[in-house]
């Protein structure tokens, strides 16, 4: 006589009872890394397999979308030759001249409008109009008044890196409560330390905002400056690709560029993190 064999929800006809492993994965330290790890990667993972196998049955061509694999060679082949470490080189000096500026600029403005009104009413209405024009409208006069050198591309690197920056100080600035100002001119602080210990602090998570979108303003211009005239980087490098029907490279090119736009987002944002950190610790 066959005995019957009863399967239980969850449980599987060997007898494991994979709701309860789940649960005890879930309930453990590493399981709730590991679902996040999954449903970071799995979303690219499954978009990339799909671009694989569609590139690979020839649905696909190799000039308009070359496949995953194309683009890991064309990335080695660029690092192998030694092209991409110095377009890489020349426009990460671009980036970090223009940043600098354009981020000393946009902090000294900002800090000055958000403490003193008549600066502020001088100052303001100017980026404003400057905000409105994009971007690309400024490449020809700064090219037409500083030529196509180094200064004028990182010029437009500061332009584009300025707006986000002022604005995001002034409101930060701004948004200090009234009775930290009361209460400064109460105790005769120094403006130093008034700015220092009071003003900077309360201002500085909208301040660290404003230079995480200046990072990401001054790659978008550094390409785009470098694809206006010049023999070196990585917009010179993209052009290049393009003119060539170099999908492959223009591609590796692009996920580069992003991925170092991701890198130096984070590292804002674990400075920004530590910054803050010693805010509260300073606080109590």
């Amino acid at each position: 006589m066959a005995k019957e064999l009863t399967v239980g929800a969850g449980t599987s006809a060997s007898g494991i009872n994979f709701k309860k492993i789940s649960g005890d994965i879930g309930s453990s330290k590493l399981g709730p890394r590991l679902l996040a790890l999954f449903n970071t990667i799995a979303v690219p993972v499954l978009l990339l397999a799909l671009w694989q196998i569609l590139s690979g049955s020839g649905l696909l061509l190799d000039v308009i979308l070359p496949s995953p694999v194309k683009v890991v060679k064309a990335f080695i082949e660029m690092v192998k030759d030694g092209t991409l470490g110095i377009d890489l080189a020349v426009s990460g000096k671009r980036v970090l001249i223009g940043y600098l500026w354009g981020a000393g600029i946009a902090l000294i403005l900002g800090v000055l409008s958000g403490l003193n009104k008549i600066v502020e009413r001088i100052v303001s209405p100017i980026i404003n109009v400057i905000r409105q024009i994009p971007l690309y409208a400024w490449m020809p006069l700064i090219i037409l008044w500083f030529g196509i050198g180094e200064l004028s591309k990182e010029i437009i690197i500061a332009r584009g890196v300025l707006i986000p920056i002022f604005l995001n100080t002034l409101q930060g600035i701004k948004g200090v409560q009234a009775e930290y100002f009361e209460l400064a001119q109460v105790l005769e602080l120094k403006k130093g330390v008034f700015l220092r210990k009071i003003v900077l602090p309360s201002a500085i998570s909208s301040i660290f905002t404003g230079l995480r979108l200046g990072a990401g303003n001054a790659w978008m211009a550094v390409v785009a400056a470098e694809m206006l005239g010049g023999l070196t980087g990585l917009g010179y490098a993209l052009m290049k690709s393009r003119e060539f029907l170099w999908s492959d490279k223009l591609i590796a090119l692009m996920v580069v560029i992003g991925v170092i736009g991701v890198v130096i987002d984070v590292i804002l944002r674990k400075i920004e993190e530590s910054t803050l950190k010693w805010k509260k610790k300073t606080a109590k």
